[in-house]
């Protein structure tokens, strides 16, 4: 299976998004957060060529800044590359808007969401100290950024 399109997210969608949600992240969102991320953001499920949701992203936009709350590739879908082609498609997307940056939060210890994140083009900016909560207390957030091309 491989990336195909994006598509926007809907209430429709919520069902799926929450049972992958919760398969996917130890901590996952709610589906009021999901509900609050369409109400106030930009929501997209990333689909193969048979409109099968492999994926999801949510942003927020503050001023010239797009902010990303939630990416998350389908646990069976994981290493086959649907989250960079995704990642891609988004910020392809995004270059031709009136944002700058596209911001993220990622745990420290998501090794894979990193080193993807920094292929891409993302770089570090800093650390948020105690910012996730784990099973044993709470560990820091990588904070990164990708500035568009003017």
């Amino acid at each position: 299976m491989s990336f195909a399109f994006l598509r926007p997210m809907d209430e429709s969608d919520l069902l799926w998004v929450n049972a992958a949600e919760i398969q996917a992240y130890e901590f996952p969102w709610s589906e009021d957060g999901f509900l609050k991320a369409l109400d106030d953001g930009l929501c997209y499920v990333f689909c193969d060529l048979d409109e099968e949701p492999l994926g999801y992203a949510c942003f927020i936009t503050v001023l010239d800044e797009l902010h990303l709350l939630n990416f998350c590739v389908i646990p069976d879908f994981h290493g086959q590359g649907i989250g960079q082609a995704a990642m891609l498609a988004l910020l392809e997307q995004f270059a031709e808007s009136k944002y700058a940056v596209v911001l993220l939060e990622v745990r420290e210890s998501n090794d894979a969401a990193i080193h993807l994140y920094e292929k891409i083009g993302f770089k570090v900016d800093g650390k948020r100290p105690n910012y996730y909560r784990t099973q044993t207390g709470r560990e820091h957030a990588i904070l990164m950024s990708y500035r568009f091309e003017v």
